[in-house]
C-alpha cells in the first residue's frame, strides 16, 4: 500500500517512508547514515537485502544521492541539501570498489579488454 509522504510530496510504501524520514532525521541532526542493521529493524524486516533495496529505490528515485564506501555510506537528501556526516570510527576515504575489481581479484584490480573484442 502506497501513501503520500508529507515530506517529498511524492507516493512511497511504507518501509520508503520509514528509511527516508529516518535519513532525513540523520542528515538534519549531523548523524552518521544509519547502517542496515539499524534500518531493517526500524522496518521490521528480517532479510539483510531488506534495507539496502529500499535505499537503493530511494536514491533511483532522485530523493537521495548516496556515496557508499567500503563500510559506510553519506547520504544526500535532495530536497535539503543536507548530508549525514561521516562515521566517526570510518578510517578510510576509498570509495566502493565493486565485486571482481579490487586488490585481490584475477583482473588485478584492472579491467582488461582483449583486442579481438573491440
Amino acid at each position: 500500500m502506497r501513501s503520500i509522504n508529507p515530506r517529498t510530496g511524492t507516493e512511497m510504501t511504507p518501509n520508503e517512508t520509514i528509511i527516508y524520514n529516518e535519513l532525513v532525521r540523520a542528515a538534519e541532526a549531523g548523524e552518521p547514515c544509519p547502517l542496515n542493521l539499524d534500518l531493517e529493524m526500524m522496518i521490521g524486516c528480517s532479510s539483510s537485502s531488506g534495507a539496502p533495496t529500499v535505499v537503493k529505490r530511494l536514491e533511483q528515485r532522485g530523493l537521495i544521492v548516496v556515496i557508499r564506501y567500503q563500510r559506510f555510506r553519506q547520504v544526500k537528501i535532495c530536497a535539503t541539501g543536507r548530508w549525514t556526516m561521516k562515521a566517526p570510527n570510518q578510517q578510510t576515504t576509498s570509495k566502493h570498489v565493486p565485486r571482481g575489481c579490487g586488490a585481490g581479484s584475477r583482473s588485478g584490480g584492472k579491467v582488461r579488454v582483449s583486442r579481438g573484442a573491440l
